[in-house]
């Protein structure tokens, strides 16, 4: 952090930069160096998610070659520019205090799948939408995350949830190898053969430790020819108590197979809320449809069971409530994110939460925020070993989020102050004695040892300090120096 505010110092001068003249003569021909006053400049440039936060750039360079981000990496350096790294373009950490350099990977979207060999390779900004059908179509499966317009390697330094988590892993225990620029402007490969240490490190606090230019993975046989069990339920307010229930009775059932993501939003098309979900089952119909007995039994007002490619899963969920994509693909949206992992579910938590969260709904139209539960399975997840990835969080169960959704940048403190007590609500029933957080959707004010562990944060500060230590990056869940 220390390194974060004195770079802040150093780029209140970086706007006068001429960064044409100082980064030009270095790059190769094909890279592009962009100004806020170019034409078309913010569409030649990867889209951000969330304007929430968001960071304020004295231009871009969007980078031809691995040698050209080398170049980028020891100039700014040099020349105490700071500089943020876009890849996906979906994190949800708050950079308002970020004013410096963009590197946009945009031109690292390579994909090459060895179906013989089982390997995938992806450069480090491509997504999910673009290895969906290129894997379905080979017979292949892999744990990517919840929506297609992520990036793959983002979405994997985090340690990679996915509906396949029960089954293959998180996205980090199918990782094999890097590639990837350091603080010193090196490149280098790291796998357990290949600096085994930075490998370690990346796969649960990656964003700390430079720049992956591509990325490796193991792939596996498609479950089910890759037909996949899609089943959608809405149920009224007035089921809020025993569809909490439910989900509890889940903490301790649910087949590795099997994957469920819930929402609570509000119609406001009806003028009432609602709760949906949607679950995921990796097999055939009739295996995977007895597992949803009690949500039938509810009672819900809409339902759908269906057998979908594993390609157009994405797009199969929730009946199209939120858009295409569900929200979650359109850019420069206003997003305020407050996260937690649950060990448990607590019913009565849930109960008058949703209770509070109505009223919030209905006071404030602009709000069309909204509760969301992943319930993955987390058997594959914990038959890793612990010391095995700095990912830190295995034990957890679900990823709960209290999201907000609305364009009234006036409503932010109270957003704020409505969801963080939210999250410590949950957080005192969650069955952990501290806070946890998936890093990949934090908000930024939880700190180290919720996004990382406590119990992994002396290794992984010590790696810091062998791998970047003057904190070149340190804007995204930073870790500290020194621990404890």
């Amino acid at each position: 952090m220390v390194a974060s505010v004195l770079q802040s110092v150093l780029g209140l001068a970086v706007g006068f930069t001429n960064l044409t003249a100082l980064f030009g003569p270095s790059l190769s021909p094909d890279a592009q160096i962009l100004l806020p006053n170019d034409a078309n400049y913010s569409t030649q440039l990867t889209q951000r998610w969330t304007d929430y936060n968001a960071p304020s750039y004295i231009g871009a360079i969007k980078p031809a070659t691995e040698a050209d981000i080398q170049v980028i990496v020891t100039i700014a350096t040099a020349n105490a520019i700071p500089f943020l790294t876009t890849g996906g373009g979906h994190g949800t950490d708050d950079f308002h205090k970020f004013h410096g350099l963009s590197i946009d990977l945009s031109n690292f979207r390579t994909v090459h799948l060895d179906p013989g060999g089982n390997r995938l390779t992806v450069g480090g900004s491509a997504k999910i939408y673009q290895v969906e059908k290129l894997l379905s179509d080979a017979g292949k499966e892999f744990p990517l995350g919840s929506c297609k317009c992520m990036g793959v390697v983002g979405a994997t330094l985090g340690g990679g949830i996915g509906s396949l988590s029960g089954h293959r892993g998180l996205m980090v225990d199918s990782l094999k190898s890097v590639r990837m620029i350091t603080a010193s402007g090196e490149l280098v490969e790291a796998s357990k053969d290949q600096n085994a240490d930075l490998f370690w490190a990346i796969r649960g606090a990656g964003s700390n430790f430079g720049i992956i230019t591509s990325a490796t993975y193991t792939v596996y046989e498609a479950s089910n020819n890759a037909q996949v069990m899609n089943a959608d339920f809405v149920f009224p307010a007035s089921a809020n108590q025993s569809f909490w229930q439910i989900m509890k009775e889940f903490d301790d059932t649910l087949p590795s197979r099997l994957a469920l993501t819930a929402v609570a939003f509000y119609d406001r098309i009806h003028d009432q809320p609602v709760i949906a979900i949607n679950a995921v089952f990796f097999g055939p119909l009739e295996e995977g449809e007895p597992h949803l007995a009690s949500l039938k039994a509810l009672g819900p007002s809409r339902s759908n069971i269906s057998m979908v490619p594993a390609d157009a899963l994405m797009d199969a969920a929730f009946f199209n409530f939120f858009g295409k994509d569900n929200g979650a693909c359109t850019p420069n949206q206003h997003i305020n994110i407050y996260t937690l992992g649950l060990k448990r579910i607590d019913p009565p938590t849930f109960e008058s939460f949703f209770a509070k969260l109505d009223v919030f709904w209905q006071v404030n139209p602009d709000f069309q925020g909204r509760l969301l539960l992943q319930r993955f399975p987390n058997q594959a997840v914990q038959a890793v070993p612990d010391d095995d990835t700095a990912y830190g969080h295995r034990d957890v169960k679900t990823y709960m989020n209290i999201e907000g959704f609305y364009t009234d940048r006036s409503l932010d403190d109270d957003v704020n102050a409505f969801a963080k007590s939210g999250r410590s609500q949950f957080a005192n029933r969650s069955g952990f004695e501290t806070l946890v957080t998936y890093s990949n959707y934090a908000h930024g004010d939880e700190g180290p040892e919720a996004w990382y562990s406590a119990r992994k944060l002396p290794q992984l500060s010590a790696l810091k300090r062998k791998w970047d230590p003057d904190q070149l990056f340190s804007w995204n869940y930073p870790l500290p120096m020194q621990w404890p």
